[in-house]
């Protein structure tokens, strides 16, 4: 069984992808991955119990890789409707998701769309900033973020990225300044903390090692850093941390500098980008079970991470579509009733006072989905 699968290339978005599929015994599921130059940039696993029919398993095989081909056809259709109506947040969102693919050429793309519809939008100089950086582009993510720090300087973010893009070009003094107002501004960002120990360590390393007390202090962030969960999804740390608790605060250092600065996009932020750019562009937006879906990908989000108060937002507007869906339904049935039969008072009251009632519940909907 294990052999039983499906590759091809295909050409989206002037992109040549290659998608596999394969079935897997030891999770009895198929896992379909599309790559671009080698890399996975998705990928889609659908749980399957083997029987003794081939012919339904090969068919059921098909549709997951066709299904993540067209995920990826979606997107760049999304792509070419956010750039014709050049929405801002649309294009922020986009741009995220694009980042989380690795698609970064697109993403900056939509970032730098975002910024021209829209130059207040502080996110945007922070997102544009976080993918230059995973361009390793250091000298546009420091002039970006700069800009963005001007004009938004309480944004966490923003402070932490540009710490990060000095840190990769080895001004740590600068590096340290903008970390430090990071953690100022948000005491638990363990990111910051980190990135902060490690700028501290460079520096302390610029003076032969003989600092003592910046070497102190550096430690300071980085145990702080490791108690955390939060360090568990930061690329390279485990090696980093390795190097500095053997006390090989050089190699430490190094280790950093030689990996991708990537810090994982949080899930929970994919999901939502996804949903709201297929519900907005994708068709999506009287699809029961692709809303249903979103909405339990909510709950296990917040099963885990209760704290976050953006994804208790997101469940409140998804929420919401619920209601809008089954509010639209319900004037269809009304509809219907008065087709059946034209003299139903009682439906044709209804309909006048859902339609009336109901415009400032769709108002409001569009205001917050806006």
């Amino acid at each position: 069984m294990e052999n039983l699968g499906l590759n091809n290339d295909v050409l989206v978005g002037g992109k040549k992808f290659h998608v596999q599929t394969n079935y897997s015994e030891s999770r009895n599921a198929f896992v379909a991955n599309i790559f671009l130059d080698g890399a996975v940039i998705d990928s889609k696993e659908a749980a399957y119990e083997v029987s003794d029919d081939n012919q339904n398993m090969e068919e059921a095989l098909r549709v997951v890789h066709q299904e993540l081909i067209t995920e990826m056809e979606i997107l760049y259709y999304i792509n070419e409707k956010v750039s014709s109506v050049r929405h801002a947040a649309s294009a922020n969102k986009l741009g995220l998701l694009f980042l989380s693919k690795n698609l970064i050429d697109e993403a900056i793309s939509q970032f730098k769309l975002a910024q021209s519809v829209d130059p207040s939008l502080s996110e945007v100089f922070a997102n544009l900033g976080r993918a230059y950086l995973l361009n390793n582009v250091f000298e546009e993510a420091v002039a970006i973020l700069s800009e963005g720090s001007e004009k938004a300087p309480d944004f966490t973010d923003i402070q932490n990225y540009l710490g990060i893009a000095y840190l990769y070009k080895k001004e740590n003094k600068l590096a340290s300044i903008h970390l430090q107002k990071a953690i100022d501004l948000n005491p638990d960002y363990i990111g910051a903390h980190y990135h902060l120990g490690i700028a501290l360590l460079a520096r302390s390393l610029e003076s032969d090692g003989t600092d003592d007390a910046l070497k102190e202090e550096a430690l300071g962030f980085l145990n702080l850093a490791e108690k955390s969960k939060a360090t568990h999804k930061i690329h390279n740390f485990h090696k980093v941390m390795e190097k500095v608790n053997e006390g090989e605060f050089e190699k430490a250092v190094n280790e950093f500098l030689e990996g991708n600065p990537k810090e994982a996009l949080p899930h929970f932020e994919n999901i939502e980008n996804e949903f709201y750019l297929k519900f907005m562009y994708g068709g999506k937006g009287k699809d029961v079970s692709f809303i249903a879906e979103y909405v339990s990908k909510l709950k296990e989000s917040i099963d885990e991470h209760p704290e976050y108060a953006d994804v208790h937002n997101n469940l409140g507007v998804a929420n919401l579509i619920q209601c809008r869906n089954l509010f639209l339904k319900a004037i269809e049935e009304f509809h219907t009733a008065l087709k059946i039969n034209p003299n139903f008072k009682k439906a044709e009251k209804n309909l006048k006072l859902a339609e009336n009632d109901g415009k400032g519940f769709l108002i409001l909907l569009r205001a917050i989905l806006k």
